[in-house]
């Protein structure tokens, strides 16, 4: 259940939200928040506004697309305003974003039989600028992956008009933080590496790589009407699936060709630009056009299940225990390593620390061994959680293992270094940090944490140098800006 501590005000159509908005109406109410049109009361400008249900939840992890707040706007991206606590009390989050009236196209696509979207032409225009917003995110200074790309996200005004939105699970190149992947309809559309729903985190270009993944999913559905997988663990295994042409066969070879591309099991085999992909896109189209006009896609089927259905909608629902004994059941059946993965996230996101250490104390350690993606997830969240336990020396050997089986994370590279400020090595953990720092340069994480360490070091010149440079890409951080003014007072500025 989600914690919403306030008895005294729930959000409601005419009520006023704090003393920023009066809520007109409601636009969607999910499982872990609403969406209300509202007007600013400071000018009357009517916006839409996203307030979570979860308001115990840190503004970290309330925050959504606050990377993109301030950049010029696009025609196809919702823009966000503004995002925080709303005053005066500061009990309820807000994000402000621009109001759009639109239909989601996964609304749309549920109406197909309706003529919606019959024509290649008209979803051709509607793809094409989903390319459009997709790329202008990666040409900003600082490029962002969307993450979450599914007709759920898109939205469709007056005309055909397009604009993303959702940016839940946006992320810069290797932030630690980013949302994970619950939700059952967002695996379905998820590349393979960013199935498991642990977590979405890596280099800008294996970020793109699973857009572009995702990508070719929406495609695949666009043209044929259905999606090529039906469960997580199908999109994890890349089982088997049907070409376009077989489902539909007025897709011409070129059309069918790009979304296969898109769709490859390795990152490195598909398009590895959002503008390679529209230029091949582009050719498919005017072929498609010259060959047929009208999209016959294929009749509803109902989608398989298998155990991963189960415990993504436990998952969906915060029901972490249950997604938990689920996936255990399976490992204990089937000793699938992502059955494993499944109940180790989930005890994690459950913050179950203990039943986490009985389940990994009854393994055979034969699993912390593992090798690839699963394995590299699994070794990590079991350094982290002996982190939560202090079991550090634990931790460490965990870290060793990851080591030597090749696991390169930016987590694992913080956590190395946190295990040794934890055990006040402050030096150590300083050289582990200016390593990280060369490496992704002006990362806001990485740079708070060497002002800490700095600070434990007692080295507050180098402290306040660090300050200044996390200043520069987090300006409106309240706790950096607090720590100013303390240097200020210390005449350390």
């Amino acid at each position: 259940m989600m914690n919403i501590p306030s008895a005294h005000f729930l959000p409601g159509t005419g009520k006023e939200l704090g003393n920023k908005y009066v809520l007109l109406d409601c636009l969607g109410d999910g499982t872990h928040g609403w969406v209300y049109r509202s007007q600013r009361l400071s000018d009357g400008q009517v916006v839409a506004v996203k307030i979570p249900k979860n308001i115990s939840s840190s503004d970290r992890s309330l925050a959504e697309g606050k990377e993109l707040i301030g950049i010029d706007p696009h025609p196809n991206v919702i823009q966000i305003y503004d995002m925080g606590r709303v005053p005066p009390e500061k009990e309820w989050y807000a994000i402000e974003m621009e109001y759009f009236p639109s239909e989601s196209l996964a609304q749309k696509l549920e109406r197909r039989s309706h003529h919606f979207g019959n024509t290649y032409d008209r979803l051709f225009n509607i793809y094409a600028q989903v390319l459009e917003a997709v790329a202008y995110l990666g040409s900003l200074e600082h490029p962002v992956s969307h993450g979450d790309i599914k007709p759920h996200n898109i939205l469709i005004g007056q005309g055909d008009h397009v604009k993303l939105t959702d940016f839940g699970s946006s992320a810069l190149p290797e932030e630690i933080y980013v949302r994970t992947r619950e939700n059952g309809g967002t695996v379905l559309y998820s590349a393979p590496e960013f199935c498991d729903c642990v977590s979405r985190k890596g280099s800008y270009e294996q970020l793109l790589a699973g857009d572009i993944y995702s990508l070719g999913v929406l495609l695949y559905q666009l043209t044929t009407g259905r999606l090529p997988h039906d469960t997580q663990a199908q999109v994890l295994r890349h089982e088997t699936f049907a070409k376009p042409r077989e489902i539909n066969s007025t897709i011409c070879p070129a059309l069918e060709d790009v979304i296969l591309q898109c769709l490859q099991r390795e990152p490195s085999d598909r398009f590895t630009s959002v503008g390679a992909l529209k230029e091949a896109f582009e050719r498919a189209a005017a072929q498609q056009s010259r060959q047929a006009h009208v999209v016959h896609v294929a009749s509803v089927v109902t989608p398989s299940r298998d155990w991963s259905s189960e415990v993504v909608e436990a998952l969906e629902q915060t029901e972490y225990q249950k997604a938990a004994a689920l996936a255990n059941s399976e490992f204990r059946r089937s000793k699938d390593p992502n059955a494993l993965l499944q109940e180790l996230n989930a005890l994690y996101r459950g913050e179950r620390w203990f039943d986490f250490e009985k389940s990994v104390a009854s393994l055979d350690q034969s699993f912390l061994m593992l090798g690839g993606t699963t394995g590299g997830h699994i070794r990590e969240l079991v350094v982290k959680v002996w982190m939560k336990l202090r079991k550090l020396d634990q931790a460490e050997s965990v870290l060793d293992k990851a080591k030597k089986l090749g696991d390169q994370s930016f987590d694992l590279s913080m956590c190395e270094a946190s295990i040794e400020a934890m055990q006040a090595r402050y030096r150590q953990a300083r050289v582990q940090l200016e390593d990280l720092n060369r490496a992704y340069p002006m990362n806001p994480l990485v740079l708070k944490r060497l002002v800490l360490v700095c600070e434990q070091g007692r080295d507050y010149d180098a402290a306040a140098g660090y300050l200044r440079a996390a200043l520069r890409v987090c300006r409106d951080d309240g706790k950096l800006q607090q720590k100013r003014q303390q240097y200020e007072l210390l005449g350390k500025w």
